[in-house]
């Protein structure tokens, strides 16, 4: 309590004589002038903060021996009059020649005569709160000089280690990435980092690997970059390679831990020997200055960091070609009715991926199986036609899809259609063709021709005509019993009810053997059924036959309704029923005009498994 009363009485008595009263500027020292960073403490930034203010750069606080704030504004505006944009976070080496050449030819003030004088009432003031001061101190209330100064010349023992973040990553051609970290310990006081001696371990010379190098910190600031060049690395006597990185300035906390890192650029072509690179410091490679100035080097052993090279995926890329589930199913394409022509009748759809790189398309080769039915062949992109081509003699086609500018994007698929002009030939006929794609030819990012011929993707057989049905499932079902000692599977009920649209005129049915039913079981046993209409209807309306033939008039839909039962199978079955063929013609006299036996393949004309 005393000393507080004592604290109090001296302020007063020095604010009772004085009114105001400033200390003495810190006086600035150019040729003490080094790089300081924002956060550091000490002289060195004492010294920096007067020489800027000297400058005409105005730090409010004055030279205070703290890189905060204020500094690192005047910094940033001393930086934008002759450097350009900067972030005032650190005055660095070039800075600091700067700043020096500017005090440099900066005029001096006029001097004043000397003449003997009382001390000025400024220097009264600043001498009695030093007086103020002292005492306090020595009474405790306030540390030394000393103490304050103590913790920015604390001694610091830098330590430096691998970064675990950064392990055996893998660049390719023309890529960049992180391929050395180093993380550094300040123990008892800060460090700061000055100065990395990165050596060289690869195969060759590092400009043959790699065209640019840069440092940058957690945040990926950058704190150094150049580009590599054959005169980049220097090399010792023995011929090692080695590049000194310095005016870091990496600010390492008392008992902290800060991280940087090495990136690289790979070059665009690597020599067909290169496949990994390396860099490697070595004892004491690394240099930083402690808060009391001394020199402090790390790692107390070698380190190292192994990368590999790869060429880039675009040597590697390639067209991959499959089948799309849109492909039109087997069935019939019908064709006018009075000239068979038909125009762009989609028959196969098919996904173009381009692997490993982004993919131009160039040529689409492929064949169709009825060159006398097809008369052109269209390749489309939705609505979008790229090319149209007549088949040659043989069948095959050749798309040039170069005009369009095509590209397919790395990993990305794109949906194609091929579509066709045909010509159907009068009833009965039928007519039968395919189309099918091989060969997709391109170009890859690097400008090297790309081509794929390993898969072939083929339509479904379609039929061409001028007249036939439309089919569609309205009911399908199948149920089945067991004897008591499961050695029997019997089929109770088996029910197809097929509506039947005619296009391009009139169809005639047969009253028998009008369609087949397939029965087959889960061990792969299969039975045929002959059927003929159970019941015929339009709608509600039971239809009768006429003679031989149900007939079933242009554009109307007939609900056929066929059903079987009895067939047994040995021992306890699982049983399935495809409805595999129908019969129909053109006229009433003859042999029928097809069977549409495809449908034995389409699922939606087949029944669940029974239980």
């Amino acid at each position: 309590m005393k000393k507080l009363s004592l604290f109090l009485g001296l302020s007063l008595l020095a604010f009772s004589f004085f009114p105001g009263f400033a200390t003495k500027a810190q006086t600035c020292n150019p040729d003490a002038l080094v790089p300081v960073a924002y956060g550091q403490r000490g002289e060195a930034v004492r010294n920096a903060q007067a020489c800027l203010m000297e400058a005409g750069y105005d730090i409010p606080a004055g030279a205070t021996g703290y890189y905060g704030s204020q500094t690192k504004a005047a910094v940033k505006a001393f930086y934008a009059d002759w450097y350009g944009n900067w972030d005032g976070s650190r005055l660095g080496p070039q800075g600091v020649q700067h700043l020096k050449s500017v005090l440099a030819g900066a005029p001096s003030q006029p001097s004043q005569p000397s003449q003997p004088s009382q001390p000025s009432q400024q220097d009264q003031t600043a001498a009695l709160v030093a007086a103020v001061l002292a005492a306090l101190q020595q009474m405790g209330l306030l540390p030394s000089t000393s103490t304050q100064q103590q913790a920015s010349k604390e001694e610091g023992f830098l330590r430096a280690e691998k970064d675990p973040t950064v392990a055996a990553p893998v660049l390719r051609e023309g890529e960049s990435g992180r391929v050395a970290g180093f993380r550094f310990r300040a123990d008892n006081g800060a460090v700061t980092v000055q100065s990395i001696f990165l050596r060289w371990g690869g195969s060759v010379a590092p400009y043959r690997a790699i065209s640019a190098l840069k440092v940058v910190d957690s945040s990926g600031n950058t704190l150094y970059q150049t580009q590599v060049g054959p005169s980049t690395f220097l090399q010792d006597s023995s011929l090692n390679y080695y590049l000194p990185i310095t005016g870091l300035n990496v600010q390492v906390p008392k008992n902290g831990y800060t991280s940087v890192f090495v990136e690289v650029t790979v070059v665009g072509t690597l020599p067909s020997s290169v496949s990994s690179g390396q860099f490697y410091v070595n004892q004491n490679d690394v240099r930083g200055v402690d808060g009391a100035g001394v020199n402090r080097f790390a790692p107390d052993s070698p380190l190292t960091w192994n990368f590999s090279l790869q060429p880039s995926l675009a040597g590697n890329a390639r067209f991959v070609l499959s089948l799309n589930p849109n492909t039109p199913k087997q069935g019939y394409v019908f064709g006018d009715p009075v000239d068979g022509k038909a125009y762009r009748v989609k028959v196969l759809s098919f996904d173009l991926q381009a692997k490993n790189d982004n993919l131009r398309v160039t040529r689409v080769e492929g064949s169709v199986t009825n060159t006398s039915t097809v008369n052109a062949v269209y390749l489309a992109q939705g609505s979008n036609v790229m090319d149209v081509r007549t088949p040659s003699a043989t069948g095959t086609f050749v798309f040039d899809i170069t005009p369009s500018n095509f590209v397919v994007n790395r990993d990305q698929s794109v949906t194609l259609d091929v579509l066709v002009d045909f010509t159907a030939n009068a009833a009965p006929s039928v007519a039968t063709l395919t189309v099918s794609v091989a060969t997709t030819s391109g170009v890859n990012s690097l400008g090297d021709n790309v081509q794929t011929t390993s898969t072939v993707v083929t339509s479904e057989l379609l039929r061409a005509v001028r007249l036939g049905p439309r089919f569609a499932a309205v009911e399908k079902t199948i149920s089945v019993t067991r004897d008591q000692n499961n050695s029997t599977t019997t089929v109770q009920s088996v029910v197809f009810r097929i509506n039947v649209t005619a296009v391009g005129g009139t169809l005639y049915v047969p009253v028998s053997n009008t369609a087949t039913i397939t029965l087959e079981t889960a061990s792969g046993t299969t039975s045929e059924v002959n059927v003929s209409p159970t019941t015929v209807r339009v709608g509600s309306t039971v239809v009768s036959p006429s003679g031989s033939y149900y007939t079933v008039p242009e554009g109307s839909t007939y609900e056929f309704e066929f059903r079987t039962s009895g067939q047994t199978f040995t021992g306890a079955q699982s049983v399935r029923a495809r409805f595999s063929s129908f019969a129909f013609d053109n006229d009433n006299s003859g042999s029928v005009m097809d069977t549409a036996s495809f449908l034995n393949d389409l699922p939606e004309f087949w029944t669940n498994w029974s239980n």
